[in-house]
């Protein structure tokens, strides 16, 4: 049984960082192309790890298509009987380009940014304006839960950078530069469970072709709303 809270692709810690690392739950059941047997994608993974990978494009297909899909049957592991039903996003695309495609939530005013390497964000209407400004949008203040592989002494007084450094995972979210612009803030630790709770507010790297989309898409979308329906 694959550790959720490390890499699935290269094993090692990945702690939650929006940009660098994100996760995907069992449930969504997206066929992973890394297993040694057929499994579904269940767990963290480092964006560079995903980027670099040769089967990053079988990855993409399958998580794209549930960004899209609705209330659907997906065959079972094992093409046996009966099929597994999957609850996807419901977004639709609304861009595609060189670099990545955009998505938009039917239901919220929500939207993901996929690169075709792999890596995707998530931008909610303040980070729209933000990039219609021409700035840099910021991930949101969440308290992301993780389990450490180990205990660390003095865990409170670490940064980001010194976290990192010390599960040996720095180099898989950027240079001590890319670092150093993420605001990171210790929460809490219980030392049992090995369970660290921490606040990162990460700027939040859009490609520039998804950029100056946004920036003209902000001029004229209708946010969503249901105040008119009967």
């Amino acid at each position: 049984m694959p550790d959720l809270n490390e890499c699935q692709i290269c094993g090692a810690p990945a702690p939650l960082v929006p940009g660098h690392c994100d996760g995907v739950a069992g449930y969504r059941l997206i066929r992973d192309p890394w297993a040694e047997r057929p499994a579904f994608f269940d767990g963290n993974v480092h964006f560079s790890c995903l980027a670099r990978s040769d089967k990053h494009v079988v990855f993409v297909e399958e998580f794209t298509h549930m960004l899209q899909a609705g209330h659907e049957e997906v065959q079972s592991l094992d093409g046996s009987p009966p099929p597994l039903t999957r609850m996807g996003l419901g977004m639709a695309e609304i861009f595609a380009g060189a670099e990545c495609r955009v998505y938009r939530s039917g239901v919220a005013d929500r939207w993901m940014v996929v690169s075709h390497s792999g890596p995707w964000v998530q931008l909610g209407p303040d980070d729209l304006a933000q990039v219609a400004r021409g700035g840099t949008p910021l991930s949101p203040a969440n308290v992301f839960p993780y389990r450490l592989p180990k205990d660390l002494e003095g865990i409170a007084s670490y940064d980001l950078q010194g976290l990192l450094t010390a599960l040996g995972v720095a180099d898989r979210y950027g240079s001590p530069e890319t670092l150093a612009q993420i605001e990171y803030e210790f929460v809490d630790y219980y030392p049992p469970k090995r369970l660290l709770e921490y606040v990162v507010r990460v700027p939040l790297a859009v490609p520039q072709e998804a950029r100056a989309f946004l920036a003209e898409y902000a001029e004229h979308y209708t946010p969503v709303s249901f105040e008119d329906e009967e």
